[in-house]
């Protein structure tokens, strides 16, 4: 990318002190120290310290000074699942003596070059642009990013007064004071939900309509072999596992043919704030049979890892493509006994802050990512009202639903989000810069001395310009039938990328990609799906891997090292002059050929 006037791509190692990973809890401790230690769960998504569900270690003799946060050191998550490391924030706290754990790394700058907010911000915007991910090693549930990898990261540097200039307007936008009202509305909505579930909120209801709850009741403990007529109202309390199923299995008879569309759910699509799937993905059931959770249609679904079981990762799954759909493998299923029991009463049971703290005193497993076992759930007990006051308290709590709410800050991250691609880019402070070109420049030349100065910038620019596609009278079955099988998302992700963009979008390219999947010029194709990048990023590669665009590697000459890098891009397809479309059939014929031999290879597994 182009940076502007009086600005230099660096890497990270040239601008800080140290990077220096922290140090795993004592084998057997937990939370029996004294020292406080930031975890992975300790920077929040939107990038800030939190102190919620924070532990404390005990430090030994001599290492408290070199594990020790000062204010202004930035703190970096260098392992954690593949959603969430690379998390960023600037330790701010001025109160206490703080340590940090083996999973995070702390990051002191060189002051006289870069800000500690202006290198948080960016290396927590790479994180949200899904760089972080595609640079992290891989392995079960886990990814991590080392130093070395970490020191290589390349960051635009602005001169310090340009920085300065970006963080104050981006402090000027800050969303705390709707964080703090988001997190007073979720206390509230939990003490009413709380009250709910123990009868509270539908005690005169109850005594309204008595004979149908007297009835209903009469049903419920016929069903659970509860003997004898119910001489009052009171809710029974029964063992969980006797009104659902935990990790049911898939039925054969619901099998689908190995090409054929389901949902599947990552961990990231499910919104722990609305209790949702938000964001589906469509995937071949060839991908997900094995090594996956499967699931059905009103099926609960409940978060069991750290730390998105104590952030109330839970939702109903709801839309399936064809009444099925699997899942991370880090969640627990439970199929409710809908004679009686209600999805949406066990969802609320479920996501009890009382629920989770038990789930979370019987984890098993060390450091950064315990886990629920199953046999937790054979000690749940479960209050049961019997169905039709079960469905009056479901309505009742859809008056303090937060969907409405939180809607509103969901607008105001997007255009948090692109007010910081606009600032890292440069296009913010354009006007700024003008006014102070004088200073900026000494400032710039202050930088240089310092960092020496920078390489010969060597750049390849590779314009793609693909035409809008014009109708022909060609029949091509093959491809009509591709794309009627396209989700209405990658349908709009493929005509962003032929119709909008209309050339090659480097994937690899933080700053190039958030363009394409934000930019009001091109991207309002995807405003209405509420996707990340990582879901246009995904979308992108299964249109390749139908033949519908094509991928390809495009050289990039690092200016600092001189070296030729090669980045992932994708393109429309091109058009011949004739209206004929030759590279698409290439493209279409290569796909059809995998289909077919990855048909021809699963045949036997049929048999």
């Amino acid at each position: 990318m182009k940076w502007p006037q009086g600005w230099r791509e660096v890497f990270l190692s040239d601008v800080i002190e140290s990077a220096q990973p922290g140090f795993a809890q004592r084998p057997g401790e937990e939370d029996e120290g004294s020292t406080p230690q930031i975890r992975t769960h300790n920077v929040s998504p939107d990038g800030r310290i939190t102190l919620d569900g924070i532990k404390h270690v005990t430090v030994a003799d001599g290492d408290l000074e070199r594990y020790r946060l000062l204010p202004g050191d930035v703190v970096f998550n260098n392992t954690n699942s593949e959603e969430w490391v690379g998390k960023t924030a600037v330790f701010d706290r001025h109160d206490g003596v703080f340590v940090y754990s083996n999973h995070m790394t702390r990051i002191r700058v060189r002051r006289e070059l870069v800000l500690p907010e202006f290198l948080a911000t960016f290396l927590h915007y790479l994180w949200s642009a899904g760089y972080a991910r595609n640079r992290a090693k891989r392995w079960v549930s886990q990814a991590a990013i080392d130093g070395p990898t970490l020191l290589k990261f390349k960051l635009p540097l602005p001169p310090l007064p340009e920085q300065q200039r970006i963080v104050e307007v981006l402090q000027a936008a800050d969303l705390k004071p709707f964080h703090e009202a988001a997190d007073k509305a979720d206390l509230l909505r939990e003490m009413v939900v709380g009250a709910s579930l123990r009868g509270r909120i539908s005690a005169a209801w109850r005594d309204a309509n008595i004979a149908e709850v007297r009835g209903a009741s009469l049903v419920r403990n016929e069903l659970l072999g509860i003997e004898g007529e119910p001489l009052d109202l009171d809710w029974p309390t029964v063992s969980l596992l006797a009104v659902c199923t935990l990790n049911p299995k898939l039925e054969p008879d619901v099998r689908p043919a190995a090409d054929a569309p389901v949902t599947f759910v990552p961990m990231a699509a499910v919104d722990e704030r609305l209790a949702a799937i938000t964001a589906p993905e469509v995937r071949p059931y060839a991908e997900v049979q094995k090594g996956y959770t499967p699931f059905a249609e009103g099926d609960v679904l409940f978060a069991k890892v750290t730390p998105c079981m104590e952030n109330g990762k839970a939702a109903i799954a709801s839309g399936l493509i064809g009444g099925i759909g699997f899942g991370s493998t880090e969640f627990h299923v439970l199929r409710p006994d809908t004679r009686l029991l209600m999805p949406e009463y066990l969802l609320h049971f479920v996501r009890q802050p009382q629920f989770r703290e038990q789930a979370k005193a019987a984890f098993v497993g060390t450091g950064g990512l315990q886990r629920v076992p199953s046999d937790f759930f054979k000690r749940v007990k479960l209050p049961l009202p019997s169905l039709p006051e079960q469905r009056r308290i479901v309505e009742a709590l859809k008056h303090v639903a937060p969907q409405s709410f939180y809607r509103a800050i969901d607008q105001a991250k997007r255009l948090q989000s692109a007010l910081i691609t606009e600032a890292l880019s440069g296009r913010l402070t354009a006007a700024w810069r003008e006014q102070h070109a004088q200073a900026l420049a000494e400032a710039a030349r202050e930088r240089d001395a310092r960092l020496g100065a920078p390489a010969p910038r060597v750049t390849v620019s590779i314009t793609e310009h693909a035409p809008a596609e014009r109708r022909t009278d060609l029949t091509r079955p093959r491809r009509k039938a591709l794309i009627e099988q396209l989700s209405s998302f990658q349908h709009e992700v493929w005509n962003t990328l032929r119709f909008e963009w209309r050339g090659a979008v480097l994937a690899d390219d933080p700053l190039a990609f958030e363009e394409f999947c934000t930019s009001p010029q091109t991207a309002w194709r995807l405003e209405g799906f509420a996707a990340g990048r990582e879901e246009v990023r995904r979308a992108l590669e299964q249109l390749a891997a139908m033949g519908l665009i094509r991928k390809m590697s495009l050289p990039r000459v690092n200016p600092n090292t001189g070296r030729t890098e090669y980045l992932t891009a994708f393109r429309p397809l091109r058009e011949a002059d004739d209206g004929s479309r030759p590279e698409e059939d290439t493209a279409l014929a290569d796909a059809e050929r995998l289909a077919r031999e990855l048909e021809r290879r699963l045949a036997p597994e049929a048999h």
